[in-house]
């Protein structure tokens, strides 16, 4: 019977342990926001409102990023949070070589945190994948449909696919 109740309890403290490291893990995947969240933990997250909600997706048009405005999405599959992207494209304001400085502070930030990137080339667009246990974080930039930009997208890896 003594046996008996070590494993149980032996158990029990596995099992408490087990579900805090999946539970209990409070670091943001990306921002402040943890991939699975819902639509409305990622408003509560944000210190603004979007500026525009879409079914699935939350927009915010300028947040301020290494200087500069960028606009931010989120993605969403049903109610979990799937991925986000920054992005900065040239308008009448923003120049090719304004979104091409953006890119290389991105590049180096990214290669900082997370080592060299493998590069991918499509077409015109030259694109670096890092790889983290939970997270791809792909750098894209290049000449498309209505000029230059630059994308940096956060996708979750552990992400089971069903809403």
């Amino acid at each position: 019977m003594n046996s008996l109740l070590k494993a149980v309890f032996s158990s029990l403290i596995l099992l408490l342990s087990a579900t805090e490291l999946l539970y209990g893990q409070q670091a943001a995947d990306v921002r402040t926001v943890r991939w699975g969240f819902t639509p409305r933990q990622v408003k509560e997250a944000e210190p603004t409102k979007p500026t525009s909600t879409k079914r699935e997706k939350l927009i915010y048009a300028r947040v301020p990023l290494n200087d500069r405005l960028m606009g931010l999405e989120y993605d969403f599959n049903g109610d979990s949070l799937l991925s986000a992207s920054y992005y900065y494209y040239t308008t009448a304001s923003i120049t090719k070589n304004d979104v091409l400085a953006v890119s290389v502070d991105f590049e180096k930030q990214m290669t900082e945190k997370y080592g060299r990137g493998k590069t991918v080339l499509l077409g015109d667009t030259r694109n670096l994948i890092w790889l983290t246990p939970r997270t791809q974080i792909t750098l894209s930039v290049g000449n498309v449909d209505r000029g230059w930009s630059v994308e940096l997208v956060y996708l979750c890896r552990v992400c089971s696919g069903q809403p």
